[in-house]
């Protein structure tokens, strides 16, 4: 990765963290920030503004992507696994579950926007590769909703 050479040690390592996929520091600014080494008393402050620096957001992008390709999560993997769950909640009688489930294909396929006739296909693949991004910001999701589950399953057998 060439951009990482212009990010300082502890950028990088803000990224990492904030990339990594099953950790508390996950998606979480302040965490990630307080994991790199910056101090807990500006670690929201900082965490906010790392994750506004362009190049910071270029690496975590990239490091998602890597995360997505290694742990072969694709669009259709993801939506696959949202319509198994939506017809296993509604058969537990878990309907909230199940209206989640919906709503997130919904939204993917942008079913709950304004409707605006776009013909510029350079807009089109914008608004794709914008689709694209949320289905895998998604799947990781998903992903740490998992293992914290398992996790709690775990330590709810142990104790």
């Amino acid at each position: 990765m060439n951009e990482t050479k212009t990010l300082t040690p502890k950028q990088e390592s803000f990224c990492i963290h904030y990339t990594t996929i099953g950790a508390e520091t996950f998606g979480n600014g302040t965490r990630a920030a307080i994991a790199a080494g910056y101090s807990e008393k500006g670690a929201y402050a900082r965490g906010s503004e790392l994750l506004r620096n362009r190049k910071v957001r270029e690496r975590i992008n990239e490091l998602h992507a890597e995360n997505m390709s290694r742990n072969n999560i694709t669009v259709d993997k993801v939506l696959t696994d949202l319509e198994h769950d939506k017809l296993m909640a509604r058969k537990a009688g878990q309907y909230g579950v199940a209206k989640g489930c919906t709503e997130l294909q919904g939204k993917y396929l942008a079913m709950f926007t304004d409707n605006t006739n776009i013909t510029d296909t350079i807009k089109q693949r914008e608004l794709d590769e914008h689709e694209a991004k949320e289905a895998e910001r998604l799947a990781a999701i998903l992903i740490r909703e998992k293992i914290e589950e398992e996790h709690r399953e775990k330590m709810n057998k142990a104790g």
